[in-house]
């Protein structure tokens, strides 16, 4: 795996010196007319971009590239190349030293600090390699205005600007959104237009665009930096920026003139100031869109959250609901919910005249049954009870209950009294087929019911009675089936007592 991973370093850090020759020649074509252009030297932007993307490995390559591009020439300066070399180097290890550590992460448009403390490491780059290659070459000593010194530091940094953030842009990005951003109808205009611009000047038809480099780079770049990513606006900023210094006009002159100027120097150095003010619109917009992006996701995951929190709530609701509504011995409907819905019952039935019926139901001689076998046997026998009781009731609008102790009570909806007192006997004869010995139940000697039942029609239009008449009502209903009740039992249990 080691051996692996110095292999490719070793092939990235040998394609890439190739790649920075490359860029040295194209420089050098740039350059001419060394009096006529802005001085843009282009490998020190993938030096850098190199420096902030793999660190120290990136020193190679500036160091290779050098004395290749020197090779080419037939190496007769060998030693200054070393030096210069050597210079460029230097740089590159400034970049690769400070700007990962200064930055807050190595995401070179994340943020506008990001992108300033960038640009000032590389400024810092291009002073430590100007200097050291001043060591060989005399005329770099001379800072004034005019001089070549100012003139190779500014390249170094216009160079860097150009190059590097459209590399960065592109190094780990998503391939299929770079394609898709590049198929946008909206880039194919902004490349068209860029083109127009170009030949428009060289053409020498609008003359005075050569005298403000702002005047071509910005409108363009802005626009690039305002609807792109990076991916996308930061190529065209590049370029751009190329064509002001490489594109010739009829005159066979640059398309910025340091005459207007006054200096190649300040020429190149407005060309970076342009290209900055785009890249810092680039970012905010950015870093705008990314925040909006960050809110909707946070708002979405919010919604998520309360939605997921809102069903948990209402679970939770309806299972505190459930135990609140269920004896917790039977598993069946408890009191309190049969009494909130016979009301309800009692209303519905106001509204189409129906009929309500109540069964109230009592396990015969349950007290000696306790007595006998043990509340643990009595508890088993009430969850007997009910599960049989249970299993006849109708589903809708009917309701089996725990009423207290070993009390049940039946509620059906739409029966008549004959009908009414069938279902009750139902009732009896479903658990006395259970045949749970009970040897203190009489002859019987099984468990067995007294069930009293009242039936009787819910008067059409008395849902409008005052809410004392309807209780007074229901409470006539449960007082006639519990004195049914009382008359089964006087009447020897195990029998329905009903109409």
């Amino acid at each position: 795996m080691a051996e692996q991973v110095a292999a490719s370093r070793l092939q990235l850090i040998v394609s890439a010196a190739c790649a920075y020759t490359i860029l040295a020649i194209l420089s050098r074509q740039g350059l001419q007319h060394q009096q006529s252009t802005a001085d843009i030297w282009l490998p020190c932007g993938l030096s850098d971009a190199l420096a902030l993307r793999i660190g120290f490995w990136a020193v190679p390559v500036p160091l290779l590239g050098v004395l290749i591009d020197n090779l080419g020439h037939g190496g007769h300066h060998l030693g200054r190349a070393i030096t210069v070399a050597i210079g460029h180097g230097s740089g590159c290890a400034v970049v690769a030293a400070l700007a990962p550590r200064w930055m807050r992460g190595r995401d070179l448009l994340a943020s506008l600090r990001n992108l300033f403390v960038f640009l000032g490491v590389a400024a810092l780059g291009a002073l430590t390699s100007t200097l050291i290659a001043s060591l060989v070459i005399p005329a770099l000593r001379d800072w004034s205005q005019q001089g070549a010194a100012l003139s190779w530091w500014a390249g170094n940094i216009t160079g860097s600007v150009v190059l590097a953030p459209p590399l960065l842009s592109w190094m780990g990005r998503n391939s299929e959104n770079q394609r898709r951003e590049l198929l946008r109808a909206e880039f194919g205009l902004l490349l068209l237009a860029c083109g127009l611009t170009a030949l428009l000047v060289s053409a020498d038809w609008i003359q005075v665009i050569s005298l403000r480099p702002a005047t071509l780079v910005l409108p363009l770049s802005l626009w690039a930096a305002y609807r792109f990513s990076p991916a996308a606006a930061t190529p065209v900023t590049g370029l751009l920026a190329l064509s002001l210094s490489w594109l010739p006009n009829p005159n066979d002159q640059r398309l910025l003139s340091p005459n207007a100027l006054q200096s190649q120097e300040l020429l190149a150095l407005t060309v970076s100031v342009a290209l900055v003010t785009a890249l810092s619109v680039l970012v905010i917009n950015n870093s705008r869109m990314r925040t909006s992006r960050q809110l909707r996701q946070l708002a979405g995951s919010l919604e998520r959250t309360v939605a997921e929190r809102t069903d948990q709530l209402a679970a939770a609701n309806a299972r505190l609901q459930h135990l609140s509504d269920t004896d917790s011995l039977t598993g069946i409907a408890n009191r309190r919910r049969f009494d909130g819905l016979l009301s309800e019952r009692w209303r519905m039935a106001a509204g189409s005249g129906t009929s309500l019926a109540v069964a109230m139901i009592d396990i015969d001689h349950f007290k000696a049954y306790n007595d006998t076998y043990g509340h643990a046997a009595g508890d088993r026998c009430l969850q007997q009870v009910a599960a049989a009781l249970s299993a006849e009731i109708r589903q809708g609008n009917d309701c089996l209950a725990r009423y207290g102790g070993e009390e049940f009570v039946a509620l059906w909806s739409g029966l008549d009294p004959q009908q009414a007192a069938a279902m009750a006997e139902r009732l009896r004869a479903c658990v006395a087929a259970l045949a749970l010995p009970h040897q203190r139940n009489g002859a019987a000697a099984v468990v067995t019911l007294s069930i009293g039942v009242a039936a009787q029609p819910v008067p059409r239009g008395s849902l409008r009675a005052p809410s004392d008449e309807i209780q007074h009502g229901i409470d006539a209903l449960l007082k006639l089936a519990d004195q049914r009740l009382y008359a089964a039992k006087s009447q020897g249990r195990n029998r329905v007592v009903g109409d």
